[in-house]
């Protein structure tokens, strides 16, 4: 092409057509930005397809890992509710109201009430998101606000999960270690599986029975004690604030997976 511009070039000159070939340098100038301008607008076009599709890779990672956390925070919220529900019977036993009052069935009501669940989510595909500066893929500006708030809101949530385990571990546990037989709470937990779902990747011999004890086991000794009974007060607000809390969870999770599955194009 360069080539054949040169030869019309040639071609003009010797003939003083002077305006003419000021004419047509202009216009092979224009050409040449013309091309520039396109290749450049080829290029431009080039990368945002390679940003959308990365951005469309991202989303779908992202999607995985909030349905796998709000898989595990079900999970969680029906075990506490378990607990919360174990340890509200234990008041009830307190009271002199409830059915269970056999050192088996106080057992097995500890054996569900004791165990902290704790929420442990996946963060890995967000802040990669984030330490990379790639959240600027997302162009839905409402995805990204929200996401910026999943790492604080978790840190709180997770402050009073700490709390509550600190409480249950240092306070309740070292009561009923002191005062009943924590041999048979282990044993009634192991044995009715309370736990099994946390445990299913564990090795089988950690849901082996340790056995009950041959001690003899005193009822009164926590159905009159006022420590227990407020120890169970604290379990029972401890495990609904949690729960309530994990519904809030939830929901922002539920959020966060309507906003992307309108951001994922279906092939």
């Amino acid at each position: 092409m360069s080539r054949l511009f040169n030869q019309f070039r040639r071609r003009l000159l010797p003939k003083n057509r002077f305006t003419r070939y000021l004419l047509y340098t202009i216009g092979e100038i224009i050409i040449v930005i013309i091309g520039i301008l396109l290749a450049l607008q080829v290029d431009t076009w080039n990368t945002q397809r390679e940003s959308r599709e990365e951005a469309q890779v991202f989303l779908k990672q992202l999607k995985n890992e909030f349905m796998a956390n709000r898989k595990q925070l079900v999970q969680k919220v029906v075990l506490r509710d378990r607990a919360l529900q174990s340890a509200r019977e234990l008041l009830r036993f307190v009271d002199g109201t409830s059915e269970y009052n056999t050192p088996s069935q106080v057992d097995s009501l500890l054996a569900v009430a004791l165990p902290v669940y704790t929420f442990d989510p996946s963060l890995g595909v967000l802040n990669q998101l984030t330490s990379t500066d790639k959240l600027t893929l997302m162009r839905n500006e409402v995805l990204n606000d929200t996401l910026s708030k999943w790492n604080s809101m978790i840190q709180d949530f997770k402050e009073d999960e700490d709390m509550y385990n600190s409480y249950n571990h240092n306070h309740f546990r070292p009561f009923l270690y002191e005062n009943y037989n924590a041999r048979n709470i282990i044993n009634s937990r192991i044995r009715h599986k309370v736990i099994n779902e946390i445990l299913l990747s564990s090795p089988e011999k950690v849901n082996d029975e340790i056995g009950f004890s041959g001690l003899p086991v005193d009822l009164d000794v926590l159905k009159n004690s006022a420590e227990f009974e407020n120890y169970l007060a604290f379990v029972v607000s401890w495990l609904a604030l949690i729960n309530t809390q994990s519904e809030g969870i939830l929901n922002y999770i539920d959020t966060v997976l309507e906003i992307i599955d309108r951001e994922i194009v279906v092939e």
